[in-house]
C-alpha cells in the first residue's frame, strides 16, 4: 500500500512550487522513503516533464522521478488552500492552478504506471474530487482512497 506511511499534508499554503516540493520531500525523507537526491530529481524532472493536469476545472499535479532516488514506494498527498502554478503535462506553454498534489515515490517503474492509471480514474470522479479538496485528516484520505481503489 503506497499510503501506509500516512504522509498527508492538508490545507497547506506553500507560496511556490519549490516550497511545496520541499515540504512534501521532507515528509517522504523523514519517513525513510526517499534519498536525499529525491528533491533534486523531482525538481529537475518537473522542469523537463511537467505534471500538471486539469479535470473538470480542478488542477492536479503528480510529480515523480526516477526510482533510483527512492528507498520504499510511497505517495505523499497535499491539498492546498491556494493554488500553486504547474505547467500542463501535455502543453508546457499552458499553466494550471493546482490544488491537489500526489507526489509519487515508486521503487519500481511498473508501480508508477498502475498508480498513475488509478489516480486518473479518481480524478475523473467529480464527487470524490470535491471530497479530496475538503479533507483535513489522514483517516479521511485513507477512507476515500480505499473506496476509490487507490492504495
Amino acid at each position: 500500500m503506497f499510503f501506509d506511511q500516512e504522509l498527508g499534508l492538508f490545507q497547506i499554503s506553500p507560496v511556490s512550487q519549490t516550497e511545496l516540493f520541499e515540504e512534501m520531500f521532507q515528509k517522504l525523507y523523514q519517513a525513510g522513503c526517499v534519498k536525499e537526491s529525491y528533491l533534486e530529481g523531482i525538481t529537475s524532472r518537473e522542469a523537463e516533464y511537467p505534471t500538471g493536469l486539469e479535470f473538470n476545472g480542478v488542477g492536479f499535479a503528480i510529480p515523480h522521478t526516477d526510482s533510483a532516488h527512492v528507498n520504499k514506494s510511497q505517495i505523499c498527498f497535499a491539498s492546498l488552500q491556494e493554488p500553486v502554478v504547474f505547467q500542463d503535462m501535455t502543453d508546457k506553454s499552458r499553466e494550471i492552478e493546482v490544488k491537489l498534489v500526489f507526489m509519487l515515490a515508486m521503487a519500481s517503474p511498473h508501480e508508477q504506471v498502475e498508480t498513475l492509471q488509478n489516480l486518473m480514474t479518481l480524478f475523473t470522479d467529480e464527487d470524490k474530487v470535491q471530497q479530496l479538496q475538503k479533507l483535513t485528516t489522514q483517516a479521511e484520505l485513507m477512507t476515500l482512497l480505499n473506496a476509490s481503489g487507490v492504495q
